[in-house]
């Protein structure tokens, strides 16, 4: 049963998209506040004295959104990282990591090793270290981040922070705007609305959005941003924790047969309907469907572990994200995890390619020939 709690951000979320009733309900609070608030933002930030932002001395790509929550930010990160990485490219992430109880906010910055927990450094850190190999430093404060991982690896071609184009201490070379099936919603800003900051952005209000070299990225298949759209998929095969593997097609094959295993998907992100479409749309018949709040902590799959522990079978099966196995095979290692690949344009990839390679040699010139509407003077 949902409580009120649940009900009301529930609620709350469904008013951020277009079309809503309830977004008239909650208006005549919520939108005073919100203007409020961005208003307070503008004054703030066109007040404080100018603090020049330390050049890091390599680039610097931002992979960030306007629209809270999951977008598909960190698939494309991992996206990215591979593409510069099987260029020849020293590459780093940062990130600013993510810990429910907090704990992650009384470190300084710290790279990402093979013995890294989830609740110490974040699930997604921790999942883009293991996919891509390169370092990843998590930190409060991004631009310590950046600098840490610099120090420790002074080679570093280029740096990608996953998240960040409101934060007021990166002025990076290269953004992407990243954007979901869900455009800008009801086109208002928090509370009233789901955008971080109004759309198109307000120049001079975050360093990024002066950066030289920006981009759209959709990530849904219904994009509603102007802009390059990337295409979605699961991976073809599963992996436990063991390094056992099991192509997707087969268990889709088992799933849909008269005596089929027994089907559980699991998905702590944003958007876990999302997650469970795609399975179903690989032919995967599913038992059941286990929905846990994005970011969840390690003590949110324990119940679900135990009552799988004491019904667990040859035929059962658990299927989650990959996000969800770097926490979850602490418990159940047998849990099959599969990875969301994202297919980027590549006139997308050969624009990047050109501003990396203009920006690594000084020419910083604005160039957004497929984006028109990005930044209102």
């Amino acid at each position: 049963m949902t409580n009120l709690p649940q009900f009301l951000t529930l609620a709350l979320e469904r008013s951020w998209l277009k079309g809503s009733r309830l977004a008239w309900l909650f208006a005549p609070v919520l939108w005073p506040l919100s203007k409020l608030i961005w208003y307070a933002l503008r004054l703030h930030a066109f007040a404080r004295p100018a603090v020049p932002i330390e050049p890091l001395g390599v680039p610097l790509l931002v992979v960030g959104n306007v629209f809270v929550g999951g977008v598909g930010k960190t698939p494309l990160v991992i996206a990215l990282t591979l593409h510069f990485k099987s260029q020849g490219l020293q590459v780093a992430v940062i990130s600013r990591g993510y810990s429910p109880k907090g704990t992650q906010s009384s470190h300084a910055p710290r790279l990402v090793t093979p013995l890294s927990q989830a609740k110490e450094v974040g699930d997604e850190p921790l999942m883009i270290f293991e996919r891509t190999g390169v370092p990843v430093c998590v930190g409060t404060h991004r631009l310590k981040a950046a600098q840490h991982v610099l120090q420790m690896h002074p080679q570093l071609q280029l740096i990608i922070s996953d998240d960040g184009l409101q934060n007021d201490t990166l002025r990076p070379e290269m953004t992407v705007c990243v954007f979901d099936d869900r455009g800008t919603g009801n086109g208002w800003t928090l509370p009233a609305g789901p955008l971080r900051e109004p759309w198109p952005r307000i120049q001079g209000v975050h360093p990024s959005q002066r950066a030289p070299f920006q981009w759209v990225l959709n990530t849904g298949e219904q994009p509603k941003i102007e802009g390059f759209c990337a295409k979605r998929r699961l991976g073809h095969t599963l992996i436990d924790a063991h390094g056992q593997r099991c192509s997707l097609k087969g268990l889709s094959a088992n799933s849909s047969a008269n005596s089929r295993v027994h089907l559980i998907a699991l998905a702590g992100v944003a958007q876990p309907d999302l997650f469970f479409k795609m399975l179903k749309d690989e032919g995967l018949a599913l038992d059941e469907c286990v929905r846990l709040p994005d970011h969840a902590p390690l003590e949110a799959y324990a119940p679900i572990v135990q009552r799988l522990k004491a019904t667990h079978g040859p035929q059962m099966h658990l299927v989650c994200t990959q996000k969800d196995a770097v926490k979850l095979w602490r418990l159940y290692p047998q849990a099959l995890a599969i990875e969301l690949e994202l297919s980027l344009p590549s006139l997308f990839l050969e624009e990047l390619d050109r501003a990396l390679a203009q920006t690594r040699q000084g020419l910083l010139g604005f160039s957004n020939p497929t984006n028109t509407a990005i930044i209102e003077q």
